[in-house]
C-alpha cells in the first residue's frame, strides 16, 4: 500500500471524479466503492485505489479473506475471523497506523476501506538509498514501535512487520500499513500453503518451534529488529528467501554480524534475542530509541536525499548523505576492533529482567555511541558541509568564552536560512491548517511575530503539523527549531522531553467540553463528569493524562494523540466517551465550530502556562527567543492577535493581562 496518490494528486474532470479518466466502468462494492487500480498488494490479496461515492473522496480497499480457502468449514471459519479483525483494526486511532474508515462484507470477501496516504515505502526507500543513516533509522523505528504499541494495545498482531509494509510520508511521518493479515491476540494459528504467513527474513524464530503457539507481539518485535538492522547495515541479518534457509541461518549464527548500527547495536540485539520472553516489549522499545535520539552527539535525522520537505516548505535541493562504504552481500568475517573500541561484551545482550535490560542498554549504547562517533564507524545523516546544526552548536560553545554573540548568531541563523516552527494543524482559534494549506491562529501569529523578531520574514517561515504525543520527538530529531502549539510549560516536560521553555506566551484555563445533548446523562458541570464516572478522552502525553485519574475522572485505558480524536470519539453515539478535557480555548474552538451539538462547561480552577519549547542544547536560540517574546509582550502586538483569535472563542471584550514572561538565560 504505497506509492499511493492522495486525493489531491488524482487528475480528471473539473470535480476530479475518477469517471472523467477511466474509459470503463469498474467493480464496485456494496454500491459505494468504486475499484480503480491496484495500488500494491501483499497479505490476502491487492489493495485497490478506490473512489468512495458517497463522501466523494479517494480510499485504499483491502479484501482480508484468503480466496484459496478449500472447504466450505474453512471459509466460513476464515470469514468469522476476518469479521473480527477488520472490527479490531477499525478501532485503532494512532497518526502511524493507516486509518481505517469501514468495513464491508460481500458474498465472498470482507473488506476494509482504509486512508489512502500519499508516500513511498521504506522499501523503496532503501532500494534507493542503500543504507540510512542512525538517526534516521532510529526515528522510523521509534514511529514504528509506536505504532505497534497502539497495534497491540488493541490486541491485534500485525504479522508482516518488513519495509515494504512501511510507508514514509513526505515530512518524515512513518505509517505502519497492510494489515491484510493480521490476527487478534490468541487467535488460532492460521496457515496457508502448509506454511507460517509472513515474510521468511522476518519470521521470528519461534513461529517455528515445535508446539509453538503461533504469532504474538514479540514476533512484531523480531521483525522490527530485521528491519532497524536492514535500514543501518544495508542488508537483511539472516540470509535466505525461503523459511527453511533463513531459520537455518538464525539458528547457525544468531548474533548478525554489525558494522555500522553505532548506538542502535543493542536495540538491536535486544529485539532480536531468539527467546521471545527476552525482548522488549513495543514501549521499551519506543524507550530504548528515543535514549539513542537523545544520546549527546547523536546529530538529528535529516531527510534523505531526494526525500520531500514538508508541504509548506519551497523545494530544495537535496543535501548529498555521507555514508560509508556498504557491506557485502551476505555475512562476513566480524571486522577487527579498532584501537580504544568498546569490547564486543559490553555490547551484548543486558540481563533478562526488565529493569536490567533497559540499564544494560543504555549503558552500552552510551558506550557506542562515544566511541563510535569518535571513530567514525556508523553512518551519519548531515545537514551540511561546515555549517550544519552540530557544527553550529560546537561554535555557540566556543562563543561564550568570547565570540561575539552577535557573530555566533549570524553563523546561526547561515545555517538555517529557513526557520521550521512545530505547531497543531487542528486548533480553532489556537493553531488551524485549513484545505487550502494556510496557517491560522493564536499561536501561529505568536510564531510569525517571534520569525520577525528573529529576522525571518513570513515566506522564510515553514510551518510543520504536530501532536501532542509527536511534538517533544519532531523537536529533538531536529524536523523543527521551535515548537508553538499550546505546549504547557513543566518542569517535568522540559527533563522528561529533553526540551527547554520560554514563556509563558498565554495563560489558559482548564475545562471539559461535553455533548449538548445527552441520552442518559446530564452534564452540566465537571462534577456531574466524575459523579457519572463517564469516559473523559484527552490527547496522549498531555497534561491531562494523568491529573484525570488523580483527580477521580474515569479515562479509557488508551488515549489518541490528538484533541480532534477526542472530538470525534465524543461526537460518536456509539462511543463510550462523554467528554474531552483539555484547556478551556483549545475547547472553546471545537465548541464554536459545532454549536449544535458541543458545549463547554465551566472552567475550572487552575492554569496552563503556553510555552515556546526548542532543544535543550541550543542556549543561542532560546535566549533570543526570550528576547523576542519579551518584546512582542511588551508591544501592541500581543493584545492585537488575542482580540483577533481568541476573543471570538472567549468572550472577552478587552484583552486580559498580558503572561509574565520567566527569567530568560543569564538573567
Amino acid at each position: 500500500m504505497h506509492n499511493q496518490d492522495g486525493s489531491n494528486g488524482v487528475g480528471g474532470g473539473p470535480d476530479g471524479h475518477p469517471e472523467d479518466r477511466v474509459p470503463a466502468p469498474h467493480a464496485v462494492i456494496e454500491g459505494r466503492y468504486e475499484l480503480l487500480e491496484p495500488v500494491g498488494s501483499g497479505g490476502m490479496g491487492e489493495v485497490w485505489k478506490s473512489y468512495d461515492r458517497r463522501l466523494r473522496r479517494f480510499v485504499a480497499v483491502k479484501g482480508l479473506l484468503d480466496t484459496t480457502a478449500a472447504s466450505p468449514d474453512t471459509k466460513r471459519a476464515a470469514l468469522q475471523r476476518a469479521r473480527r479483525e477488520a472490527e479490531a483494526l477499525a478501532k485503532i486511532e494512532h497518526q502511524n497506523v493507516v486509518t481505517v474508515h469501514d468495513q464491508i462484507e460481500t458474498a465472498d470477501q470482507v473488506w476494509i476501506v482504509m486512508k489512502l496516504l500519499e508516500g513511498r515505502s521504506l522499501a523503496d526507500l532503501l532500494s534507493r538509498d542503500g543504507v540510512l543513516g542512525v538517526p534516521r533509522a532510529a526515528d522510523i523505528g521509534l514511529q514504528m514501535a509506536q505504532g505497534l504499541r497502539a497495534v497491540h494495545e488493541a490486541a491485534v498482531l500485525h504479522r508482516d512487520v518488513k519495509p515494504g509494509n512501511v510507508l514514509v510520508r513526505d515530512g518524515g511521518q512513518v505509517v505502519l500499513v497492510d494489515f491484510g493479515i493480521a490476527t487478534f491476540e490468541g487467535a488460532d494459528r492460521v496457515t496457508r500453503y502448509g506454511g507460517v504467513i509472513g515474510t521468511p527474513p522476518y519470521l521470528a524464530p519461534e513461529l517455528f518451534a515445535p508446539g509453538s503457539p503461533g504469532p504474538t507481539r514479540a514476533s512484531d518485535l523480531w521483525a522490527l529488529g530485521v528491519t532497524l538492522y536492514e535500514m543501518v547495515e544495508g542488508r537483511l541479518p539472516f540470509a535466505g528467501r525461503e523459511v527453511w534457509e533463513v531459520q537455518a541461518h538464525i539458528q547457525q549464527a544468531p548474533e548478525p554480524v554489525f558494522r555500522y548500527a553505532g548506538p542502535l547495536g543493542p536495540v538491536i540485539r535486544a529485539l532480536l534475542v531468539t527467546d521471545p520472553a527476552g525482548r522488549p516489549d513495543a514501549a521499551s522499545a519506543e524507550e530504548m530509541l528515543r535514549e539513542v535520539l537523545a544520546e549527546p552527539g547523536t546529530p538529528p535525522p535529516a531527510r534523505a536525499a531526494g526525500s520531500t520537505p514538508p508541504p509548506t516548505a519551497p523545494t530544495t535541493p537535496p543535501t548529498p548523505a555521507l555514508v560509508l562504504p556498504g557491506p557485502g552481500p551476505g555475512p562476513g568475517p566480524e571486522p577487527a576492533t579498532p584501537a580504544g573500541a568498546v569490547p564486543p561484551e559490553l555490547l551484548e545482550p543486558a540481563p533478562r529482567g526488565e529493569r536490567g535490560r533497559r540499564r544494560g542498554w543504555k549503558v552500552a549504547a552510551a558506550a557506542a555511541c562515544v566511541v563510535l562517533l569518535a571513530g567514525g564507524g556508523w553512518v551519519l545523516a548531515q545537514n551540511g558541509s561546515g555549517g550544519g546544526r552540530d557544527d553550529v552548536s560546537g561554535r555557540q560553545g566556543a562563543g561564550s568564552g568570547g565570540v561575539d554573540t552577535e557573530q555566533a548568531w549570524q553563523q546561526w541563523k547561515n545555517a538555517r536560512k529557513r526557520l521550521t516552527i512545530g505547531a497543531k494543524e487542528d486548533q480553532p482559534g489556537l493553531s488551524l491548517h485549513d484545505r487550502k494549506g494556510v496557517w491560522s491562529g493564536f499561536d501561529i501569529d505568536i510564531a510569525y511575530a517571534l520569525a520577525r523578531e528573529l529576522g525571518y520574514d513570513e515566506k522564510q517561515v515553514d510551518f510543520y503539523g504536530v501532536t501532542t504525543a509527536n511534538r517533544a520527538s519532531k523537536l529533538r530529531n531536529g524536523e523543527v527549531d521551535l515548537v508553538v502549539a499550546s505546549y504547557s510549560m513543566t518542569p517535568e516536560r522540559e527533563k522528561r522531553d529533553g526540551i527547554r521553555f520560554v514563556g509563558p506566551y498565554y495563560k489558559a484555563g482548564t475545562s471539559l467540553l461535553v455533548r449538548r445533548k445527552s441520552a442518559r446523562y446530564d452534564l452540566d458541570e465537571a462534577v456531574d463528569v466524575k459523579r457519572n464516572h463517564v469516559d473523559v478522552c484527552t490527547a496522549r502525553d498531555s497534561t491531562y493524562a494523568d491529573r484525570l485519574r488523580k483527580d477521580g475522572y474515569t479515562t479509557g485505558k488508551w488515549q489518541p494523540d490528538t484533541y480532534k480524536e477526542c472530538v470525534k470519539r465524543l461526537l460518536d453515539r456509539n462511543s463510550s466517551v462523554y467528554a474531552v478535557a483539555s484547556d478551556d480555548v483549545l475547547l472553546a474552538g471545537y465548541a464554536k465550530d459545532d454549536p449544535a451539538h458541543l458545549k463547554l462547561l465551566p472552567s475550572g480552577s487552575g492554569t496552563e502556562p503556553y510555552g515556546v519549547a526548542m532543544r535543550k542544547d541550543d542556549p543561542l536560540l532560546r535566549g533570543r527567543v526570550c528576547s523576542a517574546l519579551r518584546k512582542i509582550l511588551a508591544g501592541a502586538e500581543w493584545p492585537e492577535m488575542y482580540m483577533k483569535d481568541l476573543s471570538p472563542l472567549t468572550g472577552r471584550k478587552t484583552a486580559p493581562n498580558r503572561p509574565e514572561l520567566q527569567p530568560c538565560p543569564g538573567e
